[in-house]
């Protein structure tokens, strides 16, 4: 099975890769190996890359409204 992703999914998924890894990077840095922990870090490093994709109005990552055109 290969899946096919478009150039916006892949600039998505590395948005959400950085975001993870600088915050997990963080949650190590202090000296804290908990798991529980580094997976919080991660749940929350997700959610700024969802909230862009969720908003409509973002050209980047968001679902942006086709223009219906008008003859």
């Amino acid at each position: 099975m290969t899946i096919t992703l478009s150039k916006q999914q892949q600039a998505a998924l590395a948005s959400y890769g950085r975001s993870v890894l600088g915050a997990v990077l963080a949650v190590v840095a202090t000296g804290n190996y908990d798991p529980s922990d580094l997976i919080k870090a991660a749940i929350a490093a997700a959610l700024p890359p969802i909230l862009r994709w969720a908003n409509p109005s973002d050209p980047a990552f968001g679902r942006v409204k086709k223009k219906s055109r008008r003859s």
